[in-house]
């Protein structure tokens, strides 16, 4: 009898835990002690809870409330909300994302009609499209018939006129037209799904001019985003970055010699580190193609000196050395970079999701400009 009452005591204790963490997410709390600065704890919190069904209604309701409850402090309230729902939809986007997209365009809205754009707000798109180059949503990004800004506007009618993507990178143009970092992003975000590497071994065959419909040729939609990025190399807040992806459309159609010079352009002038990493592993990946073995190591060594141990240097010049029959050294390095904890993230394996290789460093500039509303009350 006294066994069954225990084993009844702990059911029910695990039944009121189990239901606590399940419970319905108390947004406005979690808000206050972001509002307070404790962003870890309040991020964790909310991480936390299993049961984001009601996220999205809780969201709209509770969120205009908790502004309105301090006019004084509307602004930097607004703030604290955007601010954490980025953080929020990054601790949950792999097994959540989809639930969060609709709240981060609400918030978009809430932000761009309270007024003038603020340096809060230009922090709040840079990292929200960082996020969703997690996911290359390009259609929410950039619409249904997404164009380049020398291509001419589509003039087909949208698949669900109810329903029409929010096309949030647009509204961040919108309120900062000279942006370069939103200009590269719009770039970024229309080559995905038009950067598919072509085959290894496949020879150096420049794929410029594809075949169209009725005997028809076109121009490898790719070289458009050459000519989009063009501009952008001559800016130096972006410039590292739109070789890089200039390389990479070139590298996509097997132009090679042309990927390379674009390459070698990025590494003297990159400062980043991920850009640093990616000019010289892109270089090295490019020269393997042109069959210059020994360059190709010669760069993904200098990209490991960049990164230690990333993975994607690691493998494909442990690759090469396989081929050359230098395989103790081969193996030694791979099993001390696959024996070991996670680095740092590794650039060449986040390449293609756009600026979510920088995402964590977008974070800080989001709260570092937060906390610059919270302190003095307005953005």
């Amino acid at each position: 009898m006294r066994r069954a009452c225990l084993v009844a005591a702990f059911v029910l204790a695990c039944s009121t835990l189990l239901g606590a963490r399940q419970g319905s997410l108390n947004l406005k709390t979690l808000l206050d002690e972001y509002m307070k600065g404790d962003f870890d704890a309040a991020v964790s919190k909310a991480a936390a809870v299993t049961d984001l069904g009601p996220l999205q209604l809780r969201f709209v309701q509770d969120v205009p409330a908790w502004i309105a409850a301090e006019p004084e402090k509307a602004e930097a309230r607004r703030a604290a909300a955007a601010a954490f729902l980025i953080e929020f939809a990054a601790a949950r986007y792999e097994s959540d994302g989809y639930r969060f997209l609709d709240l981060i365009e609400w918030m978009c809205i809430q932000l761009r009609t309270s007024g003038p754009p603020t340096e809060f707000e230009r922090a709040w798109h840079a990292a929200s499209h960082a996020l969703a180059g997690r996911s290359r949503s390009r259609t929410w990004m950039l619409g249904e018939y997404a164009r380049l800004p020398q291509q001419k506007p589509s003039t087909a009618k949208p698949s669900d006129p109810q329903h029409p993507p929010a096309e949030h990178l647009k509204h961040a143009l919108e309120r900062f037209p000279d942006d370069p970092q939103f200009q590269l992003s719009r770039i970024v975000a229309w080559t995905w799904g038009r950067d598919s590497e072509p085959m290894r071994n496949g020879g150096n065959r420049v794929r410029q001019i594809i075949e169209g419909v009725n005997g028809r040729v076109r121009t490898a939609p790719q070289l458009d985003a050459v000519i989009a990025l063009e501009p952008l190399t001559k800016i130096p807040a972006v410039a590292a970055e739109a070789w890089v992806r200039t390389g990479i459309m070139h590298f996509v159609i097997g132009d090679f010699a042309a990927a390379l010079k674009s390459f070698e352009a990025a590494q003297p002038i990159a400062t980043e580190i991920s850009m640093k990493y990616l000019a010289h592993f892109y270089a090295g990946r490019t020269l393997e193609a042109l069959s210059r073995t020994d360059s190709a190591v010669d760069e993904y060594r200098r990209a490991l000196e960049i990164v230690a141990d990333a993975e994607s240097a690691t493998v494909a010049m442990t690759s090469l050395q396989f081929a050359r029959d230098e395989r103790e050294d081969a193996i030694a390095q791979i099993n001390r970079v696959f024996n070991q904890p996670p680095g740092p993230p590794d650039p060449g394996r986040l390449v293609g999701y756009g600026s979510f290789v920088r995402f964590d460093s977008l974070k800080r500039d989001l709260r570092t400009s937060f906390s610059a509303c919270r302190v003095g009350g307005k953005c």
